[in-house]
């Protein structure tokens, strides 16, 4: 592979000044004739993106004067187009620009109508100020700028010459530098190229006039030329050996620079025609002088960079890593064929037949820094390995052959991998054919096929499950119990894959769980069936039934009667009667006070207390199934109201307090009132008494009768309200 030299990259001084510059770097104006006396003006203004200066100006003032007389005919106002970023070029595709250069534009682009003139016109624009670190130029930050072109007298549609690209924002020092700076005339019309004096524009002062940063109008001709720092001059701005120039016809910059810095100069183009000047088209433009880097790499994407271009057909796209390049020619080393060449950067090429082939690459072709790779490609058809294998996927139904497929030629190389060392009967064989393979357990083993054909090396991965049949371990019954008797279920199932169930209860209801719960609610003797299965894997189907598995027996058929089920303490008698008695059952009544009666089908029972009392019928059968039936008894006491008809709350201990006595009742509600009507104490607890005191916390009440009305609800729901007098004795 062929290498360029590289160039050692010095960091100036005037990088660290750049920050401090004002802004302005240069621009060019031009404008294109579209006919009915219409012209496009376009004016283009470089900024230093670095400087901390003033941005590009959002509207510019063009000025419009009389070719001769210099009378201004238009002041036009035109708005920015959007700021452009000049690309970091240098002009040459060897040469790498530094970083931290930044150089950015506005386009500002108007039309107007300029009627024939016999002076024809003068179009200006003029801004103030130039960077301060410019080497060429004396105090560089107090000069401006002046742009013109002039539109010939009478003229008949011209225009100016347009400038054919953005320029370069670096030169590079100690380089041979040949950078086009050139023009197109779209007339048709001869161009010859000179250096020139940059002119000056605008000013520094504040407030209105010519002598502003941004004159509005802009000022007619003549203007002043900047004059050259010596050694410098308006042909040779910028020092080298040889002296930087530019071709009168070839608008080629070119020349040997030997120092660093920023420099300004102006290129004008002269337009001429039939041996008459027309018109002429200046830039004006500064440049950073710096060392830069000639490093230019040319680098196929090989096999090696990208396993993946190896052995996939005959049609290949063909990629690069080259560095600084920007224009390249393929050869892709296909003999047979004339027309094996390409200059796309990513071309694809498809070979005539497989084999080994050279292929070229020439970055940069043409130029003193090219550079050229060189790789060697293997042009085979992919192989697309695979293999495939007999026998079933239970661990029965081995041993395993396998058979390779693919594409390869003969010679090829045959490596088979069967799991881990342990795993098979053969843990490796080289060959197309390996024996038939025996593995030891049930499990899932990893095969992996390798081919190697011609400088094709391709790898197949593929897994053989190997398991053990499906089986149920389950043991069912036999089983008895009473209705209703539930169960739980489970099938005992073995197997390495999912599998599904389908159940039998016996009783006309099934489940597809493996583990069910069933309620058997009819006595009886059933059948169990259950039957599991697999879909993947190994593929199979088991089955078991289990007859006369679950015997479920009935429970005792309880009646009970009691009458009646409402008595009053004073006739506490309840009859209890068992409506139904199976032969061999065993019975009782529990009546709820802790009275039992066994093997008694009719009970008399006497309550000797107030209350509700569960009754509870409970049997026995033969089968040990037992059952419980349950009813209540309601014992009322008797309603019964009694009132003493004095008390005496003096302190004594005896007779202290007042209230009615009532029994046989679910709601209370006393209310005692003086001679006068007014209530002296309330409740609604039958066992609060009345201590003669309002509201029993109030004051004492004096002697005297007092009335008492109550009013109860019995247990009957039934309303009572009574009335008495009590005296109050101190």
């Amino acid at each position: 592979m062929v290498r360029l030299r590289t160039l050692t990259v010095a960091l100036m001084l005037f990088w660290g000044l750049a920050a401090q510059a004002a802004h302005l770097v240069g621009g060019e104006l031009t404008y294109t004739c579209l006919g009915n006396n219409q012209y496009q003006i376009k004016l283009v203004v470089y900024r230093d993106c670095n400087s901390t200066g003033a941005q590009l100006d959002p509207t510019v003032s063009i000025g419009i004067y009389d070719g001769i007389q210099n009378l201004l005919i238009h002041n036009l106002q035109v708005n920015k187009g959007p700021t452009i970023n000049v690309p970091a070029n240098t002009g040459n595709p060897c040469l790498q620009a530094p970083p931290n250069i930044c150089t950015e534009y506005a386009t500002y682009t108007t039309v107007i109508q300029l009627p024939q003139r016999t002076n024809g016109y003068v179009i200006t624009w003029q801004r103030c100020c130039r960077n301060a670190t410019i080497s060429n130029i004396t105090t560089p930050d107090d000069w401006g700028s002046t742009l013109m072109a002039r539109v010939p007298p009478m003229d008949q549609c011209n225009n100016s010459p347009q400038w054919n690209s953005l320029p370069p924002i670096v030169l590079c020092n100690q380089e041979n530098l040949q950078i086009p700076s050139t023009a197109t005339d779209p007339d048709g019309d001869s161009l010859y190229y000179r250096l020139v004096n940059p002119l000056h524009g605008g000013g520094k002062n504040n407030g209105t006039g010519f002598n502003t940063p941004a004159p509005s109008p802009p000022a007619p001709p003549p203007y002043v030329p900047i004059n050259f720092l010596n050694p410098s001059t308006p042909a040779n701005p910028i020092p080298g050996t040889p002296a930087l120039s530019i071709g009168g016809t070839t608008g080629l910059l070119t020349g040997f620079l030997n120092v660093t810095g920023q420099f300004v100069l102006a290129i004008e183009v002269e337009e001429w025609r039939s041996g008459a000047l027309l018109n002429t088209a200046r830039r004006d433009y500064q440049f950073n002088v710096t060392s830069c880097q000639a490093f230019i790499k040319a680098d196929i994407v090989s096999e090696v960079d990208d396993p993946e271009q190896i052995c996939i057909g005959a049609t290949v796209p063909f990629f690069h890593e080259s560095i600084n390049a920007s224009t390249f020619w393929w050869d892709f080393g296909d003999l047979s064929r004339s027309d094996d060449t390409s200059r796309l950067a990513f071309p694809t090429w498809t070979f005539s037949d497989t084999g080994v082939y050279w292929v070229t690459l020439v970055a940069n072709p043409g130029w003193p820094c090219a550079d050229t790779d060189r790789v060697k490609f293997h042009i085979y058809p992919p192989i697309n390995p695979s293999f495939t294998h007999d026998g079933g996927p239970c661990f029965d139904q081995q041993p395993v052959t396998f058979t390779a497929f693919g594409t390869w030629f003969d010679g090829a190389q045959f490596d088979w991998t069967f799991g881990a060392p342990g795993d098979a009967s053969l843990a490796n064989w080289s060959g197309e054919f390996p024996p038939p393979i025996q593995f030891l357990q049930p499990g899932t083993y990893p095969v992996t096929l390798r081919i190697q054909s011609k400088s094709c090396d391709e790898t197949y991965l593929d897994s053989v499950v190997v398991d053990p049949r499906p089986r149920l371990d389950s043991t069912i019954g036999p089983w008895v119990g009473c209705e209703p008797y539930t169960l739980v279920f489970d099938a005992g199932a073995f197997a390495r894959r999912t599998t599904y169930f389908e159940w039998d209860f016996g009783d006309g209801s099934g489940d597809t769980l493996e583990s069910p719960v069933h309620t058997y609610t009819v006595p009886g003797l059933y059948d169990v069936r259950v039957r599991m299965w697999t879909e993947t894997g190994c593929r199979d189907t088991v089955e078991k039934i289990f007859p006369g598995a679950i015997r479920v027996n009935p429970r005792p058929v309880l009646g009970m009667t009691i009458a009646p089920k409402t008595v009053s303490i004073y006739q506490p008698l309840v009859q209890v009667r068992a409506d139904s008695v199976d032969a061999d059952e065993q019975f009782w009544f529990d009546m709820g006070d802790s009275s039992l009666y066994a093997q008694e089908a009719f009970v008399v029972h006497l309550y000797r207390d107030t209350g509700t009392f569960v009754v509870r019928r409970i049997a026995v059968n033969q089968f040990g199934c037992w059952d419980t039936l349950v009813d209540s008894v309601r014992v009322n006491p008797i309603y019964n109201v009694w009132s003493p008809t004095a008390f005496t709350p003096n302190g004594d201990g005896g007779n202290e307090g007042f209230r009615p006595v009532a029994t046989g009742i679910t709601q209370y509600r006393l209310h005692i009132m003086d001679r006068w009507g007014n209530v002296v104490f309330r409740s609604e607890d039958a066992l609060e008494e009345w201590n003669g005191r309002v509201h029993n916390v109030g004051a004492e009440c004096p002697e005297g009768a007092y009335v008492w009305s109550l009013f109860t609800l019995d247990f009957g729901d039934s309303p009572v309200e009574q009335q008495g007098v009590v005296l109050l004795v101190r």
